[in-house]
């Protein structure tokens, strides 16, 4: 699976690039990714193609969407002000079978502009097994770390057993893997710098999992045009047995 923030189809410095194309190079069952945006009237159709339903189509994956704000412009940072509105979304990529969709609202942290939100797709693999993806696009400001906590619980009590279902999550934490390893026990499977693209300082974008999964390889792919670098990981889902005696 693949994790990529979007960064609303610009890179770094402003210059805008083909989301379509960049999806269909990451090569993954499963690609989760945050900052989509996609131009709409002002009853909320959309007024330009859709990057995301391009690259499901070419992907021949179904895709899952959660607008966070709509917006009358873009003008995030380093993206040239725009003047039609428009909606800010994460989305799932899945040429998986799935099950199950539901969506964790995390609200909105303080003096963060958009409300958080989680998907979780449930997907279904050839063995049988099912397998929980989780995606998000944690808030910016230095309370990313609760979020994430929060998010953790929220799987916790969803009413499965514990290690019920094999769970990944995903995404944009916008926080470094060392604050992230002490937010959730979870096992970081990706580690390298993602962002900014152009010259990566921090790893912003990661790929945990809980020990049910063994990870098989993983990196930090090159730039497709957006201002954070794309993230993938092959993992192996584990048998209940191995798990005796694991705490």
């Amino acid at each position: 699976m693949a994790s990529l923030n979007l960064h609303c189809g610009f890179g770094f410095y402003g210059q805008p690039f083909d989301v379509a194309a960049a999806l269909c190079q990451l090569e993954a069952d499963v690609i989760c990714v945050q900052e989509s945006w996609l131009h709409v009237d002002g009853a909320g159709d959309a007024v330009a193609d859709d990057p995301l339903a391009e690259a499901a189509n070419k992907l021949g994956a179904e895709v899952f969407r959660v607008v966070m704000a709509k917006w009358p412009c873009l003008g995030l940072a380093g993206i040239p002000p725009s003047s039609n509105p428009g909606e800010l979304a994460i989305a799932v990529f899945s040429s998986l079978p799935v099950s199950k969709y539901e969506v964790i609202e995390l609200g909105i942290a303080p003096a963060d502009d958009v409300p958080r939100f989680a998907q979780v797709v449930t997907v279904d693999l050839a063995s049988g097994t099912r397998v929980r993806v989780v995606n998000t696009h944690l808030t910016h400001r230095l309370t990313s770390p609760l979020q994430l906590r929060v998010l953790r619980q929220r799987l916790q009590s969803d009413g499965l057993p514990t290690g019920c279902i094999p769970t990944i999550i995903a995404g944009d934490f916008n926080m470094p893997r060392p604050v992230a390893d002490m937010s959730i026990n979870y096992d970081a499977t990706v580690r390298g710098r993602t962002w900014p693209a152009s010259r990566p300082l921090v790893q912003l974008d990661h790929i945990v999992v809980d020990q049910r999964i063994k990870v098989v390889e993983s990196q930090v792919l090159p730039s497709v045009g957006s201002d954070h670098l794309p993230v993938r990981a092959r993992l192996r889902i584990l048998p209940s047995r191995s798990l005796i005696g694991v705490r």
